[in-house]
């Protein structure tokens, strides 16, 4: 297993509010709160698993943006490149968990029009601090929430190749959520897409935005690309390489609590697993092993992350045994504990 380089995410982190005992809005008096964002969570929990990570974003000068520094620097995010804007707040948003007898469902309600993330520009990737972390980067991941926040967000991603060293690689999740595109322009994330080298993407997703979800038809469509990570629900997840070759593994059994910010949870475990060298099956079981640990807990990010030993437990497990584990709250069939 080879030491991983460094790895930089940029996008928006937000404080989350969640009713009590899974309370509706309308019934909640008190609320637990966390700190989520897609590519803020992908960072924290690399670095929770001992892989260099920097972020890039703004945070208002508020308490918010406290928390969220605090809570980055205790995972062992790099925050250095996270400028702080005394005019804009910090993003916040409201989740609601509903259940019902086709499951578990969130719903979200968002406050970050305006946000000191909003102000993200190509001002903000050339600033001299950015730049440097951005040209030594082995691998730099965002997502199309980040092309979406704003117009100058939006110019910010639609060129970020050109402000990446010459062997970095970019990473995008498309994360498409159409009511972020409510005018109808999705050229900015279009744009973000055709930079990628590798590529995280719903089944359900890639429908609904390339409109089929064949990753030979992608592959001729964005000559860039190398890896495409298909994630097909609950049944499995897949990588497609170029070339050809493809690897699937199946998702873990898991007893659900919440489902926001699983996706994220499965990048990171992912991009773990390609950090150290691991090939594509062992990078999908840390994947899904992240996800199912997210999924258990009412917070946007996973409880725990596995260590190293673990981590080499999750990969060597025969196929018989990954099909048998099961996770739920306090019950993580690859501790070493157990």
């Amino acid at each position: 297993m080879r030491s991983a380089g460094l790895q930089v995410t940029i996008g928006e982190a937000m404080v989350v509010l969640y009713p009590d005992a899974q309370q509706s809005l309308a019934e909640a008096s008190t609320f637990g709160s966390d700190v989520g964002g897609a590519e803020f969570n992908v960072a924290t929990s690399l670095a929770r698993l001992g892989v260099p990570t920097s972020w890039v974003s703004r945070l208002g000068t508020d308490g918010f943006g406290e928390r969220i520094r605090r809570v980055a620097d205790e995972a062992g995010v790099d925050t250095s490149a996270v400028e702080l804007d005394p005019t804009r707040p910090t993003g916040l948003y409201i989740k609601e968990t509903i259940r019902a007898a086709e499951g578990v469902r969130t719903r979200m309600h968002y406050h970050r029009s305006g946000s000191a993330a909003s102000a993200l520009s190509p001002d903000t990737v050339a600033a001299p601090t950015v730049a440097a972390l951005l040209a030594r980067a082995e691998l730099v991941h965002t997502s199309g929430i980040t092309a979406a926040l704003s117009r100058t967000a939006a110019e910010a991603v639609s060129g970020l190749r050109q402000a990446l060293g010459a062997n970095t690689r970019l990473s995008v999740d498309l994360n498409f959520r159409p009511q972020l595109w409510s005018d109808g322009d999705t050229s900015a994330l279009t744009a973000l897409v055709g930079q990628a080298d590798l590529l995280f993407v719903g089944r359900d997703e890639a429908e609904a935005y390339f409109g089929h979800g064949d990753a030979g038809r992608l592959f001729a469509a964005h000559p860039r690309l190398d890896t495409i990570v298909v994630k097909d629900d609950v049944r499995r997840a897949s990588v497609h390489r170029r070339n050809g070759a493809e690897v699937h593994v199946p998702c873990l059994t898991v007893d659900v609590v919440e489902p926001v910010g699983a996706g994220d949870a499965f990048a990171a475990g992912f991009l773990c697993g390609v950090a150290e060298g691991r090939d594509d099956a062992a990078s999908l079981r840390l994947g899904h092993a992240l996800a199912a640990l997210t999924l258990t807990s009412r917070g946007d990010r996973p409880p725990a992350v596995p260590n190293e030993t673990e981590r080499d437990r999750i990969v060597r497990a025969s196929d018989d045994e990954w099909a048998s584990w099961s996770v739920g709250p306090g019950m993580i069939p690859w501790s070493v504990s157990s």
